[in-house]
């Protein structure tokens, strides 16, 4: 006996052959369509820890947006306390600094809210791929199923007459079966990351939404009713 040793990047591929046997073409054909479904599992792998690393990324940037967010709430709830916003013009009462810092204030959280509205563009970009993702690995039939992988299924069936050891390369078939579930387990990885990163995002564009609208009661200070608040905040 002789062993065939593939160095793959997904893993090692090892078996052995008879050597006073000759190779069938359908032995070959099946062998090369072995290691084809290697490449493939690789670059599933390869797909799904980028796409769930992207999905981590961006909900750290997104989080960053959060913290600002929560920061300007408590600052809000700050400036109520320090302003008389039930008088007609709470402006004459309020030092000119001040006044400043409220309009800068203002004008940050007005920021803030397009810089998450702009940030839908990198959930878009997400989305796209986890809409192909899913549609070719969830719904319908798998394109490489761990349980029901038959490209090896001609050699085994007829063992006597191939040039392949059999026993060795079932032993090879089940790690590879193995490594192929753990890859799958990858894809349902990046699906909980990527939903829970787009939630995140639905709460986040909410709560700062609401933020927006809580912060119309200091346009009062320079004048502004509410609807020249929303004609300025766009």
């Amino acid at each position: 006996m002789k062993t065939k040793v593939i160095d793959h990047p997904l893993r090692q591929i090892s078996y052995q052959y008879r050597e006073n046997h000759f190779q069938l073409n359908h032995e070959i054909q099946s062998l090369d369509n072995y290691r084809l479904a290697h490449d493939r599992a690789w670059r599933m792998k390869q797909l799904f820890e980028r796409e769930t690393g992207e999905c981590q990324l961006a909900l750290i940037e997104l989080l960053l947006l959060e913290d600002q967010r929560i920061e300007y709430k408590e600052m809000l709830d700050f400036y109520k306390k320090d302003v008389d916003l039930s008088k007609d013009k709470p402006y004459l009462e309020i030092e000119p600094n001040f006044q400043v810092e409220l309009r800068n204030y203002y004008n940050s959280v007005i920021e803030l809210h397009h810089k998450l509205i702009r940030f839908y563009d990198r959930i878009g970009s997400l989305e796209k791929e986890y809409i192909v993702i899913t549609d070719t690995y969830f719904r319908g039939e798998k394109p490489i199923d761990p349980l029901n992988f038959k490209v090896l299924e001609s050699i085994f069936e007829h063992y006597e007459d191939m040039q392949t050891d059999i026993v060795s390369l079932d032993k090879d078939l089940q790690e590879f079966l193995v490594k192929l579930t753990k890859i799958y387990d990858l894809l349902d990885k990046y699906t909980i990351h990527y939903g829970k990163l787009y939630a995140t995002y639905g709460t986040v564009l909410k709560q700062t939404a609401q933020l927006v609208q809580d912060i119309q009661v200091l346009g009062k200070i320079w004048g502004e009713g509410e609807g020249d608040f929303w004609r300025n905040s766009l």
